[in-house]
């Protein structure tokens, strides 16, 4: 029988090619030494492995997103610089691909795999929301082209990149970034494009929201600091700043099944702040207050003219469809992150293309969606939680710390005392 080893090396380096994803290459590589020397005489081969891995359109992202993380000084300047060339020149990012080195190229697969996790279960989220609206007239099971594949994706990238350039690690690592970069940044992108990240942002919220609770319901030390883990958006500045420390922080949160791990991951973050990305979504865009146009006496064509395709890889118009169902009344000042749509946001109304839309009758749907959310609806418990914190800080007092519970102090764990019951 021929050995594998004895097939010629651009075979074998094809082979490789069809790996799928970078993490895969380390331990072929490991398997033997001609796998190695096969990878050594082709220097492409890991940046082709990416590519395919993330698909070229988002290549730009993620090396804006690895870019972004190695900014150093993190100034308004720089930050600037990088956002031009990612947005207007995103080409030039893409032709660096192939000169990153492999452990950089290994981080940025590494981040993706998580990003398009994200993505999936966003999508089956929304989709099932649609379906509880529809009952059997939807299909039960989604599968997303890639166009809509690559805007989920795109929208958790421009997450990482805004936590990654706007939150700054004071003491140390203070930013000298203002407001004006921030506004610049959603300036460049159509207000359903900045709905797209508003609704991941709120379904981020939401899946921290719910791996967070039960230590920040029930921990002595959590307790003791007042941490609210109902209130929902830029109000809650805890959250806040763990949704800042970004997509890999969350993602962690979510699958970390240890109780003491989930907390330890909670209290690594003490000491960073938020990038405030729930206050620059929200806020008032620089337009003419006095204009009451609403977004129903637009044309195509004028939003065309106000809104230039930012991306030639998605020039579908299921988008703009659906955010005039959710604005048609409303003037510009006001087409930014409303509560009143949280409902639609959590149905990735401004993700789906126009065949979807049209197929399924969505446009109808979403005239009608609930103006709330899983996430606002979860705000109930106003009088426990501020009670628990009283409970929680008496406990801290008399020295306890660990799990509390109502009623409930046998997992407490309270100071070693000497004979005579004296503490040590």
């Amino acid at each position: 029988m021929t050995s594998i080893t004895k097939l010629p090396c651009e075979v074998m380096t094809s082979v490789m090619r069809e790996l799928g994803n970078i993490r895969f290459l380390l331990p072929c590589l490991l398997t033997c030494r001609y796998f190695y020397a096969c990878f050594k005489a082709d220097l492409n081969l890991a940046a082709d492995i990416l590519e395919q891995q993330l698909t070229p359109a988002l290549v730009p992202y993620a090396i804006a997103v690895l870019e972004a993380s190695q900014l150093n000084p993190r100034t308004g300047p720089l930050v600037l610089e990088l956002l031009k060339t990612f947005i207007k020149e995103p080409s030039k990012l893409r032709s660096q691909l192939r000169t990153l080195p492999v452990p950089l190229l290994v981080k940025m697969g590494k981040l993706h795999d998580p990003i398009q996790s994200l993505a999936t279960q966003f999508a089956d989220h929304a989709w099932a929301h649609i379906i509880n609206d529809q009952g059997s007239q939807t299909d039960r099971n989604i599968c997303l082209s890639p166009t809509e594949n690559y805007r989920f994706c795109r929208a958790f990238y421009k997450f990482e990149l805004f936590c990654n350039l706007f939150r700054s690690t004071m003491p140390t690592g203070f930013v000298s970034v203002s407001d004006e970069e921030r506004r610049w940044f959603f300036a460049q992108y159509a207000p359903w494009e900045n709905e797209q990240l508003a609704s991941v942002h709120d379904f981020l919220e939401l899946k921290f929201s719910e791996a967070s609770y039960d230590v920040l319901a029930h921990d002595i030390e959590f307790g003791t600091l007042g941490i609210d883990y109902l209130t929902a958006g830029g109000d809650n500045g805890w959250r806040q700043v763990w949704l800042s420390q970004g997509i890999d922080f969350i993602y962690r949160m979510m699958n970390e099944t240890s109780y003491d791990a989930k907390r330890a991951l909670l209290k690594s973050s003490y000491g960073t702040s938020s990038a405030y990305l729930y206050d620059a979504l929200t806020s008032i865009p620089e337009v003419d207050l006095n204009d009451d146009t609403p977004l129903a006496d637009y044309t195509d064509e004028d939003l065309e003219t106000m809104f230039p395709t930012s991306d030639d890889e998605d020039t579908d118009k299921g988008p703009v469809k659906a955010f005039r169902v959710a604005y048609s009344n409303l003037p510009r000042s006001m087409w930014a992150m409303l509560t009143k749509n949280s409902g639609l946001r959590e149905r990735a109304y401004v993700f789906w293309s126009l065949n979807r839309l049209e197929r399924y009758d969505l446009l109808e749907l979403f005239k009608n969606a609930p103006k709330d959310s899983e996430l606002l609806r979860a705000v109930n418990g106003w009088g426990d939680m501020f009670k628990s914190f009283e409970e929680r800080s008496k406990i801290k007092q008399r020295g306890g710390s660990g799990y509390w519970s109502k009623d409930d102090e046998s997992r407490i764990v309270w100071p070693a005392r000497q004979a005579g019951g004296c503490l040590r």
